[in-house]
């Protein structure tokens, strides 16, 4: 089981230069669970980064966002 405390946010650029966002508790479990989630479609891995995708307020904005859609 996964301690949530360790995990830091990572931003995972790919060779055709789609960035992803993950949370992780190292650079190896990204690369791990990444390879497992999106690579049947042939991606490669350019760089990996500590950082968030979003900003804290933007995220909040994309929940409300998903939630008013989510209710419709």
């Amino acid at each position: 089981m996964m301690n949530k405390e360790n995990n830091t946010d990572f931003i995972v650029t790919t060779t055709n230069g789609t960035r992803w966002g993950t949370t992780a508790a190292s650079f190896a479990q990204v690369r791990l669970e990444f390879f497992g989630k999106h690579f049947g479609s042939g991606m490669e891995i350019e760089s990996i980064t500590r950082g968030k995708l979003f900003t804290d307020e933007e995220s909040e904005q994309l929940r409300k966002e998903k939630l008013e859609h989510s209710c419709r």
